[in-house]
Protein backbone atom coordinates (compact mmCIF):
# COMPACT_ATOMS: atom_id res chain seq x y z
CA UNK A 1 0.00 0.00 0.00
CA UNK A 2 1.43 3.07 -0.82
CA UNK A 3 -1.19 5.67 -1.11
CA UNK A 4 -3.55 7.32 1.47
CA UNK A 5 -6.22 5.18 2.81
CA UNK A 6 -9.93 6.69 2.55
CA UNK A 7 -12.52 5.33 4.82
CA UNK A 8 -16.39 5.63 4.83
CA UNK A 9 -17.53 4.78 9.16
CA UNK A 10 -21.37 4.19 8.71
CA UNK A 11 -23.74 3.22 11.02
CA UNK A 12 -23.70 -0.29 10.25
CA UNK A 13 -20.62 -0.90 8.29
CA UNK A 14 -16.98 0.93 7.82
CA UNK A 15 -15.33 1.08 4.17
CA UNK A 16 -11.58 1.14 4.06
CA UNK A 17 -10.37 1.27 0.13
CA UNK A 18 -6.80 2.46 -1.66
CA UNK A 19 -6.57 4.25 -4.80
CA UNK A 20 -4.64 1.59 -7.85
CA UNK A 21 -4.18 2.78 -10.97
CA UNK A 22 -6.52 5.43 -10.79
CA UNK A 23 -9.56 3.60 -9.40
CA UNK A 24 -10.83 2.24 -6.58
CA UNK A 25 -10.07 -0.58 -4.39
CA UNK A 26 -12.30 -2.03 -1.57
CA UNK A 27 -9.36 -3.42 1.08
CA UNK A 28 -12.07 -4.41 4.04
CA UNK A 29 -15.76 -3.77 5.21
CA UNK A 30 -15.84 -4.09 9.24
CA UNK A 31 -18.94 -3.96 11.32
CA UNK A 32 -18.88 -0.54 13.21
CA UNK A 33 -20.12 -1.92 16.53
CA UNK A 34 -17.45 -4.46 16.91
CA UNK A 35 -14.74 -1.88 14.91
CA UNK A 36 -11.59 -1.64 17.78
CA UNK A 37 -10.03 1.95 18.40
CA UNK A 38 -6.95 1.15 15.48
CA UNK A 39 -7.51 -0.52 11.73
CA UNK A 40 -5.38 -3.03 10.60
CA UNK A 41 -4.55 -1.57 7.43
CA UNK A 42 -3.41 1.85 9.53
CA UNK A 43 -1.32 -0.21 12.14
CA UNK A 44 0.43 -2.82 9.74
CA UNK A 45 1.12 0.52 7.31
CA UNK A 46 3.00 3.17 9.92
CA UNK A 47 3.71 5.74 6.94
CA UNK A 48 0.15 5.47 5.62
CA UNK A 49 -2.49 8.51 6.27
CA UNK A 50 -6.46 7.41 6.12
CA UNK A 51 -8.68 10.33 5.08
CA UNK A 52 -12.22 9.39 6.47
CA UNK A 53 -16.18 10.47 6.60
CA UNK A 54 -17.81 9.21 10.03
CA UNK A 55 -21.21 9.64 10.74
CA UNK A 56 -20.22 7.67 14.15
CA UNK A 57 -18.94 10.17 16.31
CA UNK A 58 -17.67 7.26 19.39
CA UNK A 59 -15.76 5.91 17.06
CA UNK A 60 -14.45 8.72 15.47
CA UNK A 61 -13.31 10.07 18.86
CA UNK A 62 -11.53 6.76 19.09
CA UNK A 63 -10.01 6.84 15.71
CA UNK A 64 -8.34 10.38 16.20
CA UNK A 65 -7.38 9.52 19.87
CA UNK A 66 -5.21 6.23 18.25
CA UNK A 67 -3.89 8.06 15.62
CA UNK A 68 -3.81 11.97 16.07
CA UNK A 69 -2.38 13.42 13.05
CA UNK A 70 -2.76 10.47 10.99
CA UNK A 71 -6.06 10.04 10.38
CA UNK A 72 -8.29 12.86 8.67
CA UNK A 73 -11.51 13.39 9.41
CA UNK A 74 -13.11 15.42 6.20
CA UNK A 75 -15.57 18.48 6.79
CA UNK A 76 -17.86 20.39 4.39
CA UNK A 77 -15.23 22.59 3.67
CA UNK A 78 -13.60 20.03 2.21
CA UNK A 79 -15.53 19.45 -0.48
CA UNK A 80 -14.49 22.54 -2.82
CA UNK A 81 -16.42 21.51 -6.05
CA UNK A 82 -19.68 21.90 -3.90
CA UNK A 83 -21.58 25.16 -3.11
CA UNK A 84 -23.02 24.87 0.19
CA UNK A 85 -24.66 28.63 0.80
CA UNK A 86 -28.49 26.80 0.57
CA UNK A 87 -28.21 24.71 3.56
CA UNK A 88 -27.31 24.45 7.11
CA UNK A 89 -24.33 22.54 6.93
CA UNK A 90 -23.73 22.35 10.90
CA UNK A 91 -26.62 19.27 10.01
CA UNK A 92 -25.29 17.39 7.60
CA UNK A 93 -23.67 13.91 7.47
CA UNK A 94 -20.55 13.47 6.08
CA UNK A 95 -21.80 10.69 4.23
CA UNK A 96 -23.97 12.52 2.76
CA UNK A 97 -21.79 14.79 1.55
CA UNK A 98 -19.38 13.15 -0.47
CA UNK A 99 -22.62 11.29 -2.07
CA UNK A 100 -23.02 14.69 -3.81
CA UNK A 101 -19.45 15.60 -4.35
CA UNK A 102 -19.22 11.91 -6.16
CA UNK A 103 -22.33 12.28 -8.17
CA UNK A 104 -21.55 16.06 -9.03
CA UNK A 105 -18.12 14.69 -10.65
CA UNK A 106 -19.56 11.35 -12.37
CA UNK A 107 -22.63 13.07 -13.53
CA UNK A 108 -20.38 16.35 -14.28
CA UNK A 109 -23.98 18.16 -14.09
CA UNK A 110 -27.05 17.76 -11.99
CA UNK A 111 -27.79 14.15 -10.13
CA UNK A 112 -29.45 13.05 -6.78
CA UNK A 113 -27.94 10.26 -5.22
CA UNK A 114 -30.21 7.68 -2.95
CA UNK A 115 -27.98 5.73 -0.26
CA UNK A 116 -29.84 3.21 0.98
CA UNK A 117 -28.11 2.09 4.20
CA UNK A 118 -29.77 1.64 8.07
CA UNK A 119 -31.45 4.74 6.85
CA UNK A 120 -32.50 5.27 3.13
CA UNK A 121 -31.50 9.26 2.25
CA UNK A 122 -31.19 11.57 -0.76
CA UNK A 123 -29.30 14.22 -1.32
CA UNK A 124 -29.78 16.77 -4.24
CA UNK A 125 -27.20 18.66 -6.13
CA UNK A 126 -27.97 21.18 -8.93
CA UNK A 127 -26.08 21.56 -12.55
CA UNK A 128 -23.66 24.55 -10.53
CA UNK A 129 -22.53 22.01 -8.19
CA UNK A 130 -24.55 23.58 -5.27
CA UNK A 131 -25.63 21.03 -2.51
CA UNK A 132 -29.37 21.37 -2.30
CA UNK A 133 -30.60 19.16 0.45
CA UNK A 134 -32.96 15.89 0.50
CA UNK A 135 -34.86 13.82 2.81
CA UNK A 136 -34.30 11.07 5.31
CA UNK A 137 -35.96 8.06 5.67
CA UNK A 138 -36.21 4.25 7.55
CA UNK A 139 -34.51 1.92 6.16
CA UNK A 140 -35.59 -1.49 5.69
CA UNK A 141 -33.98 -3.27 8.73
CA UNK A 142 -35.31 -0.21 10.62
CA UNK A 143 -39.03 -0.83 9.50
CA UNK A 144 -38.50 -4.51 10.37
CA UNK A 145 -36.66 -3.77 13.97
CA UNK A 146 -39.61 -1.25 14.87
CA UNK A 147 -42.00 -4.29 14.52
CA UNK A 148 -39.96 -7.09 16.30
CA UNK A 149 -39.34 -4.73 19.27
CA UNK A 150 -42.51 -3.25 19.87
CA UNK A 151 -44.89 -6.14 19.60
CA UNK A 152 -44.96 -9.38 21.13
CA UNK A 153 -44.77 -12.36 18.27
CA UNK A 154 -43.41 -10.89 15.54
CA UNK A 155 -39.96 -12.32 14.59
CA UNK A 156 -37.16 -10.09 13.54
CA UNK A 157 -36.67 -11.10 9.37
CA UNK A 158 -33.22 -11.05 7.38
CA UNK A 159 -33.06 -8.30 4.01
CA UNK A 160 -33.33 -10.24 0.80
CA UNK A 161 -33.02 -8.53 -2.32
CA UNK A 162 -35.94 -10.29 -3.87
CA UNK A 163 -39.07 -7.75 -4.06
CA UNK A 164 -41.66 -9.40 -2.29
CA UNK A 165 -45.33 -10.62 -3.69
CA UNK A 166 -47.70 -8.11 -2.12
CA UNK A 167 -49.50 -10.81 -0.55
CA UNK A 168 -47.98 -12.88 2.23
CA UNK A 169 -48.81 -16.14 2.91
CA UNK A 170 -47.54 -16.61 6.43
CA UNK A 171 -46.07 -14.19 8.77
CA UNK A 172 -42.63 -14.08 8.06
CA UNK A 173 -44.02 -12.86 4.38
CA UNK A 174 -46.52 -10.63 5.34
CA UNK A 175 -43.85 -8.72 6.97
CA UNK A 176 -41.76 -8.73 4.31
CA UNK A 177 -44.55 -7.80 1.94
CA UNK A 178 -45.37 -4.52 4.02
CA UNK A 179 -41.88 -3.52 5.15
CA UNK A 180 -39.96 -3.73 2.06
CA UNK A 181 -43.05 -2.55 -0.62
CA UNK A 182 -43.19 0.77 2.09
CA UNK A 183 -39.85 1.21 1.69
CA UNK A 184 -40.27 1.58 -1.95
CA UNK A 185 -43.38 3.31 -2.38
CA UNK A 186 -41.93 5.88 0.15
CA UNK A 187 -38.88 6.40 -1.85
CA UNK A 188 -40.62 6.37 -4.84
CA UNK A 189 -42.71 9.21 -3.70
CA UNK A 190 -39.67 10.93 -2.56
CA UNK A 191 -37.85 10.81 -6.02
CA UNK A 192 -41.32 11.78 -7.70
CA UNK A 193 -41.81 15.07 -6.02
CA UNK A 194 -38.31 15.73 -5.69
CA UNK A 195 -37.79 15.53 -9.42
CA UNK A 196 -40.69 17.94 -9.88
CA UNK A 197 -39.11 20.44 -8.06
CA UNK A 198 -36.10 20.91 -10.29
CA UNK A 199 -36.33 22.64 -13.64
CA UNK A 200 -33.26 20.46 -15.28
CA UNK A 201 -33.04 16.38 -15.48
CA UNK A 202 -31.34 14.62 -13.16
CA UNK A 203 -29.16 11.33 -12.91
CA UNK A 204 -30.60 9.24 -9.84
CA UNK A 205 -27.78 7.41 -8.66
CA UNK A 206 -27.96 4.39 -6.13
CA UNK A 207 -25.76 3.10 -3.32
CA UNK A 208 -25.04 1.58 0.23
CA UNK A 209 -25.39 -2.04 1.34
CA UNK A 210 -29.46 -2.51 0.42
CA UNK A 211 -28.68 -0.88 -2.61
CA UNK A 212 -29.16 -4.36 -4.63
CA UNK A 213 -32.37 -4.25 -3.44
CA UNK A 214 -33.88 -0.64 -4.57
CA UNK A 215 -32.23 -1.41 -7.71
CA UNK A 216 -34.54 -4.32 -8.97
CA UNK A 217 -37.36 -2.57 -7.41
CA UNK A 218 -37.13 0.71 -8.93
CA UNK A 219 -35.68 0.33 -12.80
CA UNK A 220 -35.32 4.34 -12.99
CA UNK A 221 -32.42 3.95 -10.37
CA UNK A 222 -28.68 4.02 -11.90
CA UNK A 223 -25.67 1.92 -10.89
CA UNK A 224 -22.80 4.52 -10.18
CA UNK A 225 -19.36 3.89 -11.94
CA UNK A 226 -17.23 4.17 -10.23
CA UNK A 227 -18.84 2.01 -8.33
CA UNK A 228 -18.02 2.23 -3.90
CA UNK A 229 -19.60 6.07 -4.16
CA UNK A 230 -19.02 7.47 -0.78
CA UNK A 231 -15.63 6.83 -0.81
CA UNK A 232 -15.44 8.06 -3.95
CA UNK A 233 -16.27 11.35 -2.91
CA UNK A 234 -13.87 11.25 0.25
CA UNK A 235 -11.09 10.51 -2.39
CA UNK A 236 -11.96 13.67 -4.75
CA UNK A 237 -11.61 15.82 -1.63
CA UNK A 238 -8.90 14.35 -0.06
CA UNK A 239 -6.59 14.32 -3.30
CA UNK A 240 -8.25 17.96 -4.16
CA UNK A 241 -7.20 19.44 -1.12
CA UNK A 242 -3.41 17.79 -1.16
CA UNK A 243 -2.85 18.84 -5.11
CA UNK A 244 -3.97 22.70 -3.85
CA UNK A 245 -1.69 22.43 -0.81
CA UNK A 246 -4.63 22.77 1.35
CA UNK A 247 -3.84 21.02 4.83
CA UNK A 248 -6.73 18.55 6.32
CA UNK A 249 -6.86 19.09 9.70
Amino acid sequence: MNGPLFINIGNTHTQLAVEEGGRLRLLSVYDTSRMEDSLPELEDNPGIEGFAVCVVPPARRRLEAHYGGRMHFLDWHDFRTLDFSLVDTSTLGMDRIANAAAAFDIAKGPAIVVDCGTCVNTVVVDGRGRFLGGAILPGRNILRRGLHSHTAQLPLLELRDEVPPPIGRNTRDAIAAGTDLASVGALREVLSRTLECLPEKHMVYATGGDAPYFLRALPGLLVPAPGHLTLHGVRLAAFGNLKNGVSIV
